[in-house]
């Protein structure tokens, strides 16, 4: 994994997020995590582990999608920097993603004062599709 240099990286706040948003860093504190559940890859067959995992800082808190690895690396009550992040929209609420550029790293920053009562992650949003459909014209 490469690590990005403080000078290159500049953050997001919670409440700053916004749906389908791409190469999002944030600095978050790991609230809680529930339950695991296994999900199986329609294509593959292959069965991965994900949680959601609730992630805050002084403006909000809300839904991280912690897959496989990332279940076991992130701890309660511990900060984090998650870089290159992205939004998707799960049940048309948000959800922080990691996707395949995505990292994890510790936090030198020590976050303490997270304000729960704005959770993001509650409120819906409508879900925009792309379809790569062509268009017969006759």
């Amino acid at each position: 994994m490469t690590k990005l240099s403080e000078e290159e990286v500049s953050y997001l706040k919670v409440s700053e997020i916004e749906p389908n948003v791409r190469d999002i860093n944030l600095v978050a504190k790991v609230l809680e995590k529930g339950e695991e559940r296994t999900v199986t890859n329609r294509n593959s067959g292959e069965e991965h582990k994900v949680m959601d995992v609730l992630i805050g800082d002084d403006t909000g808190v809300l839904y991280f999608s912690a897959w496989n690895e990332q279940i076991e690396k992130l701890q309660p009550d511990e900060t984090y920097q998650f870089l290159k992040a992205k939004t998707i929209l799960y049940k048309k609420n948000i959800r922080l993603s990691l996707g395949r550029q995505g990292i994890i790293e510790d936090s030198e920053e020590k976050l303490e004062d997270i304000n729960s009562e704005n959770n993001i992650s509650l409120a819906e949003h409508e879900s925009h599709r792309r379809f790569n459909r062509k268009r017969n014209s006759y």
